[in-house]
């Protein structure tokens, strides 16, 4: 194991791993950076390392036996060589509630998941007494994770089993991690119908009893995480904004998953406001310190949309984050605004366009502007602005001086002082 470095070392290291103008979160400064990363999980490769630990933020999706680790000191070591590579970096821990593979062959590291769900009959089935699947892509079926459910001879559900058995498996053997993750916080179970309450008969799950009792088993591993690990950051993956009364103020931390540029996003389906407004909805219900992060799936040289959904988080304060389309959860892509001296915000998130349908916001050395209408729009700049020099997408940011700007439809800009 490596000795922890010494402060001009951390130092050093940071700046390599971002680039020496970036500048890192933990003191206010943007851009602030999210990375997902629980696809390709080669988190012992020195290059990937240097890669991923370039970002604030990081969801990783170690497992037990990863890398034939016994006793969590493999899981710890790869941690301990992100954070010698950024010693500000925050890592997070995927962990899942409401649904597991049930092949003990292929979900080897979740054996002692299948068996206790098998024990104790928690798999979530129907009147018919079949497993219930609500998405066939992931090879997971469906649990039972309410207070319907029979609990077991120590008095526990499944919430509580999991966050204590979660806890054993990653946070008290790697008290380096620093979020604890939570995938699929759903505002109702997907399942359209099943035997909920072990009846007989099917309720749907839009029934308010039963989804009330699905947030209600959400909040508990919650609960049962805050004892278990006080220290730890707790970050969900909401479909919702967290208003529900189950839900509100229990997190402190959102991943919007596929904000922009993915089949199910907001933006796609209800328009650039309604998917701002879920952004800047999340905020009042978390908990200090309210880390957001605000993903998008596209193309890595589809730099327009980049500029278009990097823009739109920074009028709010979030971590961007950004998912190449087609490798998923498994690229580290990086762009030139990534390393633009943005620094702290000199206004509060806006409420409302600037002008001309443009929203703006202004930072210490910065300033973005969005223009989410279907036409073209061109406004006038102050003087001492300019575009920034960058090789991905010099017909925008060649490093010219500007008095205005043309942003093409759904289009976005960063701007630099000078």
């Amino acid at each position: 194991m490596k000795r922890v470095p010494t402060i001009l070392a951390a130092a050093l290291a940071l700046a390599l791993a971002r680039g020496a103008s970036a500048q890192h979160a933990s003191d206010g400064t943007y851009p602030r950076l999210l990375g997902a990363f629980i696809g390709s999980k080669n988190y012992d490769q020195p290059a990937y390392q240097e890669q991923i630990a370039r970002f604030d933020v990081v969801i990783l999706g170690f497992y037990p036996g990863w890398r034939g680790d016994r006793d969590g000191s493999l899981i710890r070591k790869a941690v301990q060589q992100l954070k010698q590579r950024n010693p500000g970096l925050r890592v997070a821990q995927y962990t899942v509630l409401n649904e597991a593979g049930d092949d003990p062959k292929k979900n080897a590291a979740d054996r002692d998941k299948i068996d206790k769900l098998d024990k104790e009959g928690w798999w979530l089935r129907n009147a018919a007494g079949a497993k219930q699947q609500w998405s066939s892509s992931y090879g997971a079926w469906d649990i039972n994770i309410s207070r319907f459910a029979k609990p077991d001879a120590d008095g526990e559900r499944y919430p509580q089993w999991l966050a204590r058995r979660d806890a054993q498996q990653f946070f008290e053997r790697v008290p380096e991690l620093d979020i604890w993750y939570f995938d699929n916080v759903m505002e109702r179970p997907r399942i359209s119908a099943a035997d909920w309450r072990g009846g007989g008969k099917n309720q749907s799950g839009k029934d308010a009893d039963v989804a009330s009792a699905f947030r209600e088993a959400m909040a508990e591993e919650w609960a049962a995480a805050r004892r278990l690990a006080p220290k730890v950051i707790l970050m969900g993956n909401p479909d919702n904004d967290l208003s529900p009364p189950e839900y509100r103020g229990r997190l402190q931390g959102a991943f919007l998953e596929g904000l922009m540029g993915a089949s199910y996003s907001i933006e796609g389906r209800q328009g650039w406001r309604a998917m701002m407004d879920r952004y800047f909805g999340v905020f009042p219900n978390l908990l200090e310190p309210k880390l957001v992060g605000f993903n998008v799936h596209g193309k890595v040289d589809d730099y327009r949309f980049f500029r278009y959904g990097f823009a739109s988080c920074l009028l709010g304060d979030g971590y961007f984050s950004f998912t190449e389309i087609k490798a998923g959860y498994s690229t580290a892509a990086w762009f030139d605004e990534y390393d633009q001296r943005v620094g702290k915000a000199v206004e509060a998130p806006p409420r409302g366009p600037w002008r001309d349908g443009v929203w703006r916001r202004r930072y210490e050395n910065a300033m973005v502007l969005v223009n989410p209408d279907d036409a073209p729009r061109t406004v006038p700049i102050e003087p001492g602005w300019r575009h920034f020099r960058g090789s991905q997408a010099p017909d925008v940011n060649d490093g010219n001086a500007v008095r205005e700007v043309r942003l093409a439809p759904h289009d976005g800009v960063l701007l630099i002082k000078g």
